[in-house]
């Protein structure tokens, strides 16, 4: 049996969700609907639904379902406030939520929540089992978007599930999804199409899973052999992909984050705050040092604030001088560039990012930091984090994600949240999240 039919068998034979599982699944779902509704108030999001909308108008395209998700998980991924699994750096709620909540949307009765919360499953499953196979947590820092890559196939996990495949069908689809992956986005342009890209493989999975439905095949064999070497540059563990699954599944180990920044700078802006939250002004502080793993210190070690939304949000010295002088400006995911407030540009000169070994050991399962501070009265003090708020550790609940997205969302979603938390387990509120969907 080659590994993706061995993939298929276990999402087959895939544990029902328990009642602490459709919960984690229902936050986790909140959190990307947030995501969602911020991220469609960002030029980034707007500059997506004209684009739609144009693909819609011509006569050239449909502007059906698997462009509302396209558009959709797009949207989500642009904001860098939706969640991450550490382990193997995927953000799987962009590409899995979209997925699901469409597919039952077109169901003639959209209240099937056993089928929903599996599908969502079996894609949290297969997005952070492919990233932790292809070593997302490294190959990253080489230019591989894990995400990018992982998503086609995790999208055709959860529309095998919505769209009731066998195995066999489910092994077509996976491989036809895997034949559809692309590792990079290229580098950074302006307007970029990076969140697009995305959406398009995500559109790419859920089409190979509506082509396996129809009898179209694939070649099963692709993870046996050294294609994937040969065509991306890219090893696979197999063994981590074909891992027994756990009764608490992979979205029990999925971060949320707390703020719109990368994960690689949670950590150390929570350090940092912890210093200041201690009763220390940032005014009295003379340097501060980061220490973070060596795998992701020049990512965020930059000081490139006037170079645009993504290197305000990647820059540690930018978010932790949001963070002690605006630091409501770290709940805005628009990002606009701060820097000319003196304080802010002052305090960065005095902040350095470093890598430290130590710390190192502890990726890709922990994403930590420690920040040192040396103060202008000659004394020091430290502080260490080594999981972050919403990191696996200290789980948000529903009440926290809601009380996130209050800040983000400038209407009341209360309805939607209670909605959000109990479609995994309630028909009827599945039902009116594929109407919200629908209409949106």
């Amino acid at each position: 049996m080659t590994a993706l039919e061995q993939l298929s068998e276990l999402l087959d034979s895939m544990p029902k969700a328990s009642p602490s599982v459709s919960e984690r699944i229902g936050v986790h779902l909140l959190d990307a609907l947030g995501a969602w509704m911020a991220g469609r108030a960002t030029e980034e999001g707007a500059r997506l639904a004209r684009l739609s909308e144009t693909l819609a108008l011509s006569p050239h395209f449909s502007g059906g379902l698997l462009d509302r998700i396209a558009l959709a998980s797009a949207t989500i991924r642009l904001t860098e406030i939706d969640d991450i699994h550490m382990g193997s750096c995927t953000t799987p709620s962009s590409v899995v939520v979209p997925v699901a909540l469409y597919f039952a949307a077109a169901q003639p009765r959209p209240t099937d929540s056993r089928r929903f919360s599996d599908a969502l499953l079996a894609g949290y499953e297969v997005m952070t089992r492919l990233g932790v196979a292809i070593d997302g947590a490294h190959v990253v820092y080489r230019g591989v978007w894990p995400t990018y890559f992982a998503a086609p196939m995790g999208a055709a996990a959860v529309a095998t599930r919505m769209l009731n495949l066998d195995a066999a069908k489910t092994a077509d689809a996976l491989g036809i999804a895997l034949g559809a992956a692309s590792g990079s986005p290229g580098g950074p342009s302006d307007p970029s199409p990076r969140w697009l890209l995305l959406g398009l493989a995500v559109r790419a999975g859920c089409s190979a899973a509506l082509a396996a439905a129809k009898g179209y095949a694939c070649d099963r064999r692709l993870l046996e052999g050294d294609w994937l070497q040969r065509t991306h540059g890219l090893a696979c563990d197999t063994l981590a992909l074909l891992a027994p699954i756990s009764a608490t599944g992979a979205v029990s180990r999925i971060s949320i984050k707390p703020y719109c920044a990368a994960k690689q700078c949670v950590a150390a802006i929570e350090a940092a705050r912890q210093i200041f939250d201690q009763g220390i002004s940032p005014g009295e502080i003379a340097e501060l040092r980061v220490a973070v793993p060596s795998a992701y210190a020049p990512m965020i070690g930059h000081h490139r604030p006037r170079d645009g939304r993504l290197a305000r949000i990647t820059s540690a010295a930018y978010n932790i001088a949001l963070a002690a002088y605006e630091r409501q400006q770290l709940g805005d995911v628009a990002r606009p560039d701060r820097s000319d407030n003196p304080h802010i540009a002052r305090f960065m000169e005095h902040l350095g990012v470093v890598m430290d070994e130590e710390l190192s050991r502890e990726y890709p399962a922990r994403w930590p930091a420690r920040a040192d501070a040396t103060l202008r009265n000659g004394s020091a003090v430290s502080s260490l984090v080594l999981d972050a708020p919403g990191d696996p550790a200290y789980p948000f609940d529903g009440s926290q994600v809601l009380a996130k997205f209050s800040r983000y969302v400038d209407r009341q979603i209360d309805k939607l949240a209670a909605s959000c938390l109990a479609a995994p387990q309630d028909g009827e509120a599945l039902a009116t999240l594929c109407a919200w969907a629908m209409h949106n």
